[in-house]
């Protein structure tokens, strides 16, 4: 959203007409196990899952990772056996089941064999901590946790002692040192009983499990403080199922790219439940995310969901392509982009492309678009982005190569789905209308946006006291986001309520927009907008390293560590320059007067990102007390 936001607090007030959830009755699932299970009935043959083995599952001989798949009736197969062996270990109707794993297809098995049995499943970050696990598990009372491997078995054995409810650890891979006493994947299903009348039992259970069944507690990554559990219901889930198949077309044979966290419940929803629901292959990416461009030539996914960073990366290494070509080759390329801009003129305006803009964009697709599609694997039908912010720049840059990229906004809380834009109506720089069968409205005083409908949290497990502040008495969930409505009730987010900055003199200013701006630079990974009580705004901004090392070396400036390239003067110019240029149309007041250069990005690992790559400001200033002090003139806090 490049479009500067008015700093004062929105006071837009329409009431956009509430658009009915429709859903035929046979096709509305009484659980996500019921969603899923009619799934299997009408796809049984086709392909459900795929990945590469991992090096200890390769056949003999194999020295590259192999493809593997299962089929629908070969994936229910495999969660019948783990649900019947977690029925033989002891878990029952209401229990915890936690999981600590990297995105992979036994996350999704784990998940759908312990909904089956009514348990309640609680994803925790594979990036967390010992201490931030031992959290979650006790705060959900977990019996048993599903582990991905020896190295996430032996952090929960280091704090097992501290979590009194946990009987089970359960590995998803055998390999490497297990500490004594953990089972496999194996392991359990070896235990299911699959006596007929024992699997009848199962059947009948589940088939009884209803909409009102809780089936998982998210605990919100959040920027301070602990964790919140949001408890959300079977019916809470299979809300975003049905109203995303109302307003986007998926369809069977699509083919889902899965690299989204499965633990975060965006990539939940996605990845398993939206396309599993409609009958859809998902194919999970290697977990190295360097090999995220290779898996999508070879894979050639139809829909992908992705944080916004995925899309100003690939933006950025097409503009720097075009910038390190000929003259004649950049010429044509800004010839195409100009081509795309007129095409998305038209989309807003209502009208259709005149024969001779179609005949050009025909040409440019086969001289430009075509050969950048080929680099997602060409088939690309929609890209679905949330998390935060993406820039308008490239969603039309998108948009004119062919792949609409559809931005969606949505909380934990809101499981997740609140507003997305629809392929028939989408506007760049705004999320979109409220899902169908729900309503958004603008708060008069704050300009924060609320939200009420089926896919609202049952609370906050164990916080009674959190969750009244954050669902009011007439059911209006409070998102903590500030933004406007349009005409036709389009939200444009404009920020966070508590990241709003007071400047020294009182005057507003929204970081968000800025941040979202300074992003669009092919030479900024990061940005964070910072001045709360200062007389002005300041940025920290973390290079995008690989086009910072290609701009020095064209430019003659040798080799050296991230940390002194960054101190190099013609470095800090450019990047003066860079933010001039991206924030040109915000106000005096809000534009950062200094800028700091970081000599690496922002990391979860550092804990100055959540798992959902939103910046924690705290520990970021924390961390960065030297670069904050810069920009605002003052001693670090430690200094003498």
């Amino acid at each position: 959203m490049t479009t500067p936001a008015a700093t004062a607090v929105p006071r837009v007030l329409q009431t956009p007409e509430f658009e009915p959830l429709i859903v035929a009755p046979e096709d509305r699932a009484s659980s996500v196990v019921d969603l899923i299970h009619r799934s299997v009935e009408r796809n049984s043959g086709r392909e459900a899952m795929r990945w590469k083995l991992p090096k200890s599952q390769r056949p003999e001989g194999a020295t590259e990772a192999v493809w593997t798949s299962r089929t629908y009736r070969e994936m229910w197969d495999w969660v019948t056996s783990v649900s019947l062996g977690l029925k033989d270990i002891g878990i029952h109707d209401g229990d915890s089941v936690a999981i600590i794993a990297r995105t992979r297809p036994e996350w999704a098995i784990a998940d759908l064999a312990s909904l089956a049995l009514g348990a309640v499943t609680c994803p925790i970050y594979p990036q967390s901590e010992a201490g931030q696990a031992a959290f979650v598990i006790n705060n959900v009372s977990a019996r048993l946790i599903f582990v991905e491997n020896a190295q996430q078995a032996a952090k929960i054995e280091s704090i097992r002692a501290e979590c009194p409810t946990l009987e089970h650890v359960v590995a998803f891979e055998p390999s490497g040192k297990l500490p004594a006493g953990t089972l496999t994947l194996d392991d359990v299903m070896a235990r299911a009983d699959t006596d007929a009348a024992n699997r009848l039992e199962w059947q009948d259970a589940w088939k009884a499990i209803d909409r009102d069944h809780i089936a998982t507690v998210i605990h919100t990554s959040g920027t301070t403080a602990n964790p919140k559990g949001a408890v959300l219901s079977h019916g809470n889930v299979l809300f975003n199922y049905e109203a995303a198949n109302q307003v986007v077309d998926f369809y069977e044979t699509d083919i889902f790219l899965s690299f989204l966290p499965l633990s975060h419940i965006y990539g939940r929803i996605v990845d398993e439940v939206i396309a599993l629901g409609r009958g859809a292959a998902v194919v999970y990416a290697e977990a190295v995310i360097e090999r995220l461009p290779a898996n999508m030539v070879e894979v050639r996914p139809t829909v992908m969901g992705a944080p916004p960073r995925l899309y100003e990366r690939v933006y950025a290494r097409v503009l720097s392509a075009v910038e390190a070509g000929s003259p004649m080759r950049q010429r044509i390329f800004h010839w195409a982009a100009g081509l795309g801009r007129r095409k998305y003129a038209n989309h807003l305006a209502g009208r259709g492309d005149s024969p001779w803009l179609a005949l050009q964009l025909k040409v440019a697709d086969a001289l430009v678009f075509g050969k950048i599609r080929d680099r997602t694997g060409g088939r690309v039908r929609y890209f679905v982005s949330g998390s935060a912010a993406l820039s308008s720049e490239i969603g039309e840059f998108f948009y004119a190569m062919g792949m609409l990229v559809l931005e969606g906004y949505g909380l934990t809380e809101t499981s997740p789905f609140v507003s997305v834009n629809r392929p028939d109506d989408f506007v760049f720089g705004t999320v979109g209308r409220a899902a169908p069968g729900s309503e958004v409205r603008i708060d008069p005083d704050t300009g924060e946006i609320l939200v009420r409908g089926p896919q609202v949290m049952q609370g906050y497990l164990n916080q009674p006291e959190e969750t009244a502040r954050a669902i009011d008495a007439d059911g209006w969930f409070h998102t903590g986001d500030i933004g406007e409505l349009d005409e036709i009730g389009r939200i444009r987010i404009t920020d966070r309520l508590k990241n709003i900055i007071v400047l020294g003199n009182g005057k507003n200013v929204s970081p968000g927009p800025m941040e979202a701006a300074l992003s669009s630079s092919r030479f900024v990974a990061q940005a964070v907008i910072l001045g709360d009580g200062q007389p002005y705004t300041g940025a920290l901004i973390a290079p995008d390293f690989d086009e910072l090392g290609a701009w020095a070396a064209a430019n003659g400036i040798a080799e050296m560590p991230p940390e002194q390239l960054v101190e190099q003067p013609s470095v800090e110019k450019l990047y003066d320059t860079e933010v001039k240029r991206t924030l040109d149309g915000f106000g005096v007041h809000e534009r950062p007067r200094r800028v700091a250069l970081l000599p690496r990005l922002l990391s979860e690992e550092e804990g100055e990102l959540t798992p959902s790559l939103k910046t924690k400001n705290r520990v970021v200033v924390k961390n960065w007390a030297d670069k904050v002090a810069y920009l605002f003139d003052e001693r670090p806090a430690d200094s003498k």
